[in-house]
């Protein structure tokens, strides 16, 4: 990632959503064949457990941590999930390191469709090229961190944050609370990108960041009164975020 010289003053943050936003995604197809999938690749490894059980484990430990999370929709860690049901099967804590990463981006891969670069996302985050850009999504470190790596997107950013991070999903405001300390930035020095007017507009608004929304067809829920967006970009125009960035902040465009 970037390094941020300390003794220079910042330049403004653009914090940024992932999917939908840098990243094309149809994923989260989980049905039966999931855990007939993960119960023989548990099988290789000699752990016995037919599909039916795994799915019952699995659900019932994600249930109890999102019911124990602090978050406004609550969020898990996939690896600490994981690690709790192996544990239930009696697996050592030392196998259990070794597998857990492994066993939830099997899982990842099995239930995604389609991950890829957003087009024009490249030349997006080139063109902001002198602010200081972040990440601050809801999703799991243990997925999406190897898939920004494997897209060739990890090192634009200097800060990432998951909802899996903070136990908390957008639009409460933990994930936002945490890229402030983190990047060590007031909400007014913050620009936050994303598509989603609820998880994205509301929840960046509830700081004071003000949020540029890309015009994704991201349906909000009915009957909420949300913020209005600083202002709205449709696909076509990857310079767009960085040239409003500029004319927020006071930049020469």
């Amino acid at each position: 990632m970037p390094v941020v010289d300390d003794d220079v003053s910042s330049p403004p943050v653009l914090l940024f959503d992932v999917f939908k936003t840098l990243l094309l995604f149809d994923g989260d197809h989980v049905d039966d064949a999931t855990f007939v999938h993960l119960a023989s690749w548990l099988r290789y490894r000699q752990i016995a457990i037919t599909p039916k059980a795994l799915q019952r484990r699995y659900l019932s430990v994600t249930q109890a941590q999102l019911a124990a999370a602090p978050g406004q929709p609550p969020d898990v860690d996939v690896l600490v999930v994981w690690d709790a049901v192996l544990a239930e099967l009696s697996v050592s804590q030392v196998r259990r390191r070794e597998l857990v990463v492994e066993l939830a981006l099997v899982y990842r891969q099995i239930t995604t469709r389609q991950i890829d670069v957003w087009p024009g996302t490249f030349e997006m985050l080139d063109a902001c090229r002198g602010f200081r850009l972040a990440i601050a999504s809801n999703t799991q470190r243990a997925y999406t961190e190897p898939e920004l790596r494997m897209l060739g997107l990890w090192d634009y950013f200097e800060r990432v944050i998951f909802s899996s991070d903070v136990k908390a999903c957008k639009p409460d405001i933990a994930i936002f609370q945490r890229a402030l300390v983190e990047l060590d930035v007031a909400p007014g020095e913050v620009l936050y990108i994303g598509d989603n007017p609820y998880d994205d507009v509301l929840g960046a608004g509830r700081l004071g960041i003000p949020a540029i929304l890309l015009e994704r067809d991201t349906p909000a829920p009915p009957n909420v009164e949300l913020p209005t967006p600083l202002a709205r970009v449709a696909d076509g125009d990857p310079g767009a975020v960085a040239r409003l960035a500029k004319a927020h902040f006071g930049w020469p465009s």
